[in-house]
């Protein structure tokens, strides 16, 4: 999806700062390029014999980050009174799927989907997630664990609430805050009622049986 869509849907709801379930700030970069007419690889730009200029600069199966880009995030950097810093590959995996994943558990607290599985096949089979990690939902409870993914969560959103309430320059968010879902599912498994449960079932399939029943979580 090109960056064009979603800034020509805020500006036809006359609010550049709206924030949705779909799209979500910060702008100021993205709106930049999208001001200069810089849509990635639709755009070409013959001054600098480029096929397509956006973040990257295009010639044929070639890119490379636009300059230009880089000079415009360090402007923008200090204008929002931010200091540079080093960022683990394990930080930038938590903020990319950790949100995803506490999302899904949304989704099911929600009543969009029926269970946890659900979300897996739509996210192996319509968004490429990797088959071999068995989809978010699964991923979630077998390699990351509830309990980490709770507490990483509740750090994101202590950070993110700490960054927009400081800074003027910064967009609420609320995607680091945790399910209500997730909750009850760590608290489950702190009080040992997970030994309870029947092998195989996912334990956020379990507690939301529970949930929907409206029996206690000792018949778990």
């Amino acid at each position: 999806v090109g960056l064009d869509i979603f800034w020509k849907q805020r500006k036809a709801a006359g609010d550049m700062q709206k924030q949705t379930k779909t799209y979500m700030g910060p702008y100021e970069l993205t709106d930049w390029l999208c001001e200069q007419g810089r849509f990635g690889q639709k755009t070409p730009d013959a001054s600098i014999n480029a096929s397509g200029r956006g973040i990257f600069i295009h010639r044929g199966r070639v890119k490379h980050v636009d300059p230009e880009v880089l000079d415009k995030i360090k402007e923008i950097r200090k204008t929002k009174g931010v200091t540079a810093r080093h960022v683990s590959d394990s930080e930038i995996e938590e903020r990319l799927f950790f949100p995803l994943l506490n999302e899904g558990f949304r989704i099911l607290d929600e009543g969009h989907a029926t269970r946890s599985s659900d979300i897996d096949v739509v996210y192996i089979f319509g968004y490429g997630f990797p088959a071999a990690k068995g989809g978010p939902m699964f991923y979630a409870e077998n390699y990351v664990g509830l309990p980490k993914l709770l507490h990483r969560l509740k750090v994101h959103a202590a950070q993110a609430k700490q960054r927009y309430t400081m800074n003027k320059h910064c967009l609420p968010v609320d995607y680091f805050e945790p399910s209500p879902l997730l909750i009850d599912c760590v608290q489950v498994d702190e009080t040992g009622l997970t030994t309870k449960m029947l092998a195989g079932v996912p334990r956020v399939d379990a507690v939301l049986q529970v949930r929907r029943s409206g029996t206690a979580y000792s018949h778990l």
